[in-house]
Formats: C-alpha cells, structure tokens, sequence
C-alpha cells in the first residue's frame, strides 16, 4: 500500500513540476530566450508523459539490468 501510494504522489509530483516548467517557458519567451524556453518544453514533455506512463509492474534494481516483470513470486 505504501509503494501504491508514493508511486502516485510521484506522479502528481512529476506532473507539478512540469508545470512549474510552464511557468519557466512563460518567463523565458517574455524575455526572448527563445533556446531556454525549448529546452524546458522539452523537459515538461518528458516529465508529463513520465507522471503517466511510469511503469506499474515490479521492478528489482540490479547494478547491470533490472529485472521487471507484472508479479513477484519472491
């Protein structure tokens, strides 16, 4: 429950803080940093498609290659 939980507010997190990244486009366009504001359209687009697509199967994290799969056995 607690995993469920914190992967959801990770979410709602990560979405937040794309939307900050808005705030940050807004800011540098009005300034005409025109590079600055593709660059964090860029980062709001990677952190809002993140917040939804964040896998929802188990992950074990191992130094080379983590193993992910739908159910734990162990």
């Amino acid at each position: 429950m607690f995993k469920r939980n914190f992967l959801e507010i990770l979410r709602w997190g990560l979405r937040f803080h794309g939307i900050g990244h808005l705030v940050e486009v807004v800011a540098a366009v009005s300034e005409g940093a025109y590079i600055t504001a593709t660059i964090a359209l860029i980062f709001i687009s990677i952190e809002l498609l993140a917040s939804f697509y964040l896998p929802k199967e188990h992950v074990h994290f191992k130094p080379l290659k983590s193993d992910v799969h739908e159910d734990c056995k162990d």
